[in-house]
């Protein structure tokens, strides 16, 4: 029986400063990002959606929120699984960073991730979806490399820090998952036993 994911990054946060803000409290959703959020939710409004998920962070649980307006007896609820990625890069200017293809990685030593370590807490979560919502459509809110590493899991290739400057060599249309994008995963069992399908989607 397949599970339908909805995996959906958050919309556009306001940082004035231009800094990496990864697990910083205190980013919320700009105008434009709840404009995106809004598209997105309008995209989702007619699907069967039967559970919704999110970061614990604020600019995720905000958009969440305005998909949860659509469908008005669900409350979403938080999973640490899809908590924004741990790096020592935080605070640190965006310029900088994309320098770099934003390789936020290469080098880490616990208790900050690797890759590999992002996307088997996300293949868990997974996992919980195609157990406990077997056959259903859920929503999940989260972020960005949140929603790369498990697509670059369903073409079959294991994520590794610098594919994030050349994803389209991995079937994404684009460069990068947009704000308050959403990758639609359609899972047939374990994701580590059967690859799920995938397809990408900017609803604004």
């Amino acid at each position: 029986m397949t599970t339908t994911l909805y995996l959906m990054r958050h919309g556009h946060v306001r940082n004035p400063a231009n800094i990496l803000y990864g697990r910083i409290p205190g980013f919320h959703l700009s105008d434009l990002g709840m404009r995106q959020a809004e598209a997105a939710a309008e995209w989702l409004a007619e699907k069967p959606i039967k559970a919704i998920y999110s970061s614990p962070m604020e600019r995720a649980q905000q958009t969440a929120a305005i998909v949860a307006q659509r469908h008005v007896s669900l409350a979403p609820s938080t999973d640490e699984r899809i908590l924004e990625v741990l790096t020592p890069y935080e605070g640190r200017p965006t310029a900088e960073l994309a320098a770099t293809g934003w390789d936020l990685y290469t080098g880490n030593e616990p208790p900050y991730e690797s890759p590999a370590m992002v996307l088997e807490r996300v293949l868990d979560f997974f996992e919980r979806i195609a157990v406990e919502h077997s056959g259903d459509s859920v929503v999940a809110v989260a972020h960005g490399d949140i929603l790369v590493f498990p697509w670059l899991h369903a073409q079959g290739v294991e994520p590794e820090a610098l594919m994030k400057d050349r994803l389209v060599e991995y079937a994404l249309p684009v460069d990068y998952p947009a704000t308050a994008s959403i990758m639609t995963f359609e899972l047939g069992g374990s994701p580590r036993e059967t690859l799920p399908l995938v397809t990408y989607t900017c609803p604004y």
